[in-house]
């Protein structure tokens, strides 16, 4: 295990959403699922038993203040003499707080930084924490600097004292509110490579509703980290703030909050918080909630027994918690964060900070989901997914064609468009125009239709106005746009041979796709298709060669052999590229994923799930792959798939996975 943990190897994402991420975390007692939640655990009241933390809870991990310990002379030798876990009665993992929350709550603390590190390896935790410089969100800049400063230093101290400690360390993020402190703050820990990434001083940002600069604090905190993990954000306790949370990236949460809350008569729910007196229906099938009714559980808290409160508050947070664990499996955590954040006007101005954020969140956002993408509100319109194909058809599409553009206003319930107006199109394409179709997202070349996200979105019936046909007018400087009135609409239109429909639909898709140049390139010769019996075209064949398979769920390709070396002949490398090791292009050529620690370059262009080339150091073909790990996390993580291996080549044979 020591050698495991001491080579970085303890945090594996299994699965990601963006930012968001499935992950293991290994600690010398045991493996915990992320993203998690780790109960406060207070040692001198245990408010709900630990054993049914871990029994009915299934908790994995526990959190407990060690400067708590410290001043108590008798917890401080029961811990010393017994280990942490058998003093919570605990098997699981264990991290240990170092008392800097008290200093900002009472003041100095007295104790040393190096004396509370060493008693929270000499007690057994699993994590330890350094004792940073909480910064508060009113301190001067100078004030916050010299915070960071002071942080950094002490990170640096512990990191180099841990030697052969198994001990893990949490080197917390410090900078109050500002974001470039945060950013550099976040790099140092990065650099210093400690085990996990607490997100320290926000417990003021959300105490007083400061939700948009909690974002910005978490998004500046993870540029300069980068995709490292675990991150904790420390004090977030509430479940109204999960989602959003994961969405950025933290991957751990402390909750004290259940318990607090539960004294003052508080349940806890992911839209907020209510007052047990003010209850009369519960509207919540926790166990609590299902044995008891609301007088019973306010009866209980009259009489100063605040366990029932407790619990309800640690099921409702475990829950959502599950809840956005399966909402990040199936892809669907932004519409989760949508409907979250309505529940308080402070929380929905956080999604003009992801508005904002967009060039940064779209790096890690796929280009394609298996699931449709809903529509919540005026807000999904921020969505990377939907800002991306919108900055593509205004800034990178080039028409076909150099006559006017005739626009389609077809009924929205109908899709994907082409299949409906396909009549229509066949009788213009020996016309000298270009084809537009009005969608909910906004005006799209009718050639890219069947792709994620145009015809994977559920809208209601009125428009989302991503972008306008004027403003797309503007955009391409189309002089003539021209409405589809029927047949009759070829009167005014000039006879032209160019590529059909199928042609464009290929250029467009691959161009998207892969990059510029990618179409022309994969249609350079003849093309015949093979399409199912509703006319959709299935696979592509280029001078008799199977070039490409169409993915019916985006309407993406996949790639084959001959595909692979068309596009590998026109991108200059790093472009489409992940880059391997001879020893690992052996097994790669037989099918076998691409593990992280072979791979030797990788194109920053590429997305999660996106169709890549696996080469040598040589650029010599070896397999198709889809993208597990953008390069930004290949570079961190030396555990885990890299992507997963779709087709190799081997001695000029296909071996399929």
């Amino acid at each position: 295990m020591l050698n495991l943990l001491k080579n970085d190897k303890m945090f594996e994402i299994k699965r990601k959403d963006g930012l968001a991420r499935l992950g293991e975390f290994t600690t010398p007692h045991g493996t915990v699922e992320t993203p998690a939640i780790m109960p406060v655990i207070n040692p001198n009241r245990e408010l709900v038993p630990v054993k049914k933390l871990e029994k009915e809870f299934g908790t994995q991990v526990l959190i407990t203040n060690s400067y708590i310990l410290y001043k108590d002379q008798e917890l401080k030798d029961k811990s010393l003499d017994r280990g942490i876990h058998d003093l919570l009665g605990f098997q699981g993992s264990i991290m240990t707080d170092s008392g800097t929350f008290q200093a900002h709550v009472y003041g100095d603390i007295d104790v040393e930084a190096e004396e509370i590190l060493e008693f929270q390896r000499n007690i057994g935790s699993d994590v330890i924490t350094i004792l940073d410089e909480f910064t508060e969100p009113d301190d001067s800049r100078e004030t916050a600097e010299e915070k960071v400063q002071k942080t950094i230093e002490r990170a640096e101290h512990a990191l180099r004292s841990k030697e052969d400690q198994i001990s893990l360390t949490a080197l917390p993020i410090q900078g109050s509110i500002y974001l470039d402190l945060r950013k550099r703050c976040g790099k140092s820990m990065g650099e210093i490579k400690g085990d996990l990434y607490p997100i320290g001083g926000v417990v003021p940002l959300m105490e007083d509703y400061r939700f948009h600069e909690l974002a910005e604090v978490i998004i500046a905190s993870k540029k300069g980290l980068g995709p490292r993990g675990p991150v904790h954000l420390f004090g977030a306790g509430h479940p109204m703030l999960y989602s959003l949370a994961v969405l950025l990236g933290c991957d751990l949460f402390d909750s004290s909050s259940y318990a607090k809350y539960a004294k003052r008569g508080d349940m806890m729910y992911p839209e907020g918080t209510k007052n047990i007196e003010d209850i009369d229906h519960l509207g919540c099938e926790c166990p609590v909630c299902s044995s008891y009714d609301a007088e019973e559980i306010r009866e209980s808290y009259k009489k100063n027994d605040i366990e029932l409160l407790a619990e309800h508050n640690l099921w409702t947070c475990f829950r959502e918690m599950n809840k956005i664990k399966q909402s990040i499996k199936e892809g669907s955590l932004w519409e989760m964060v949508e409907r979250r954040v309505r529940s308080h006007p402070k929380l929905l101005e956080t999604l003009k900070v992801l508005n904002q954020e967009y060039r940064f969140l779209e790096r890690f956002e796929p280009r394609s989901r298996r699931r449709a993408s809903l529509y919540t509100g005026q807000e999904s319109i921020y969505r990377p997914t939907f800002k991306r194909i919108k900055r593509w058809i205004l800034n990178d599409y080039i028409p076909p064609k150099k006559g006017p553009t005739v626009y389609f206003e077809p009924d929205q319930s109908k899709k994907p468009y082409s299949r409906f107006f396909r009549e229509e199109i066949d009788m213009i394409e020996d016309y000298d125009a270009n084809l537009l179709v009005s969608t909910q997202i906004g005006p799209v070349p009718f050639e890219m239709d069947e792709i994620y996200p145009i015809a994977q979105s559920v809208f209601p019936s009125h428009p989302a106005n991503i972008f306008s046909l004027r403003h797309y007018k503007r955009k391409k400087k189309i002089d003539e746009l021209i409405r589809w009135e029927g047949k009759s609409t070829l009167d005014i239109l000039s006879k032209s041979k160019g590529p059909n429909f199928d042609e464009m639909k290929i250029k467009a898709t691959a161009d998207y796709q892969f990059g510029e140049g990618a179409g022309s390139a994969l249609t350079d010769g003849t093309l015949k298709y093979v399409k199912n019996n509703k006319g959709r075209i299935k696979n592509v064949k280029l001078d008799q060669n199977h070039i490409l398979s169409v993915r019916h769920y985006d309407g993406f390709f996949t790639l084959k052999k001959t595909g692979a070396e068309i596009l590998l002949n026109h991108f200059s490398p790093p472009d489409l590229r992940i880059e391997v090791t001879e020893e690992s292009a052996e097994f790669n050529r037989d099918g076998k994923s691409v593990f992280s620690k072979f791979v030797t370059h990788m194109s920053s262009d590429l997305r999660h799930g996106d169709e890549a080339i696996v080469v040598t150091e040589n650029d010599e073909l070896v397999a198709t792959a889809r993208v597990l790990l953008i390069k930004d996390e290949v570079k961190v993580f030396d555990r885990g798939l890299a992507a997963g291996v779709r087709v190799g080549f081997n001695l000029n044979e296909n071996t399929s996975t």
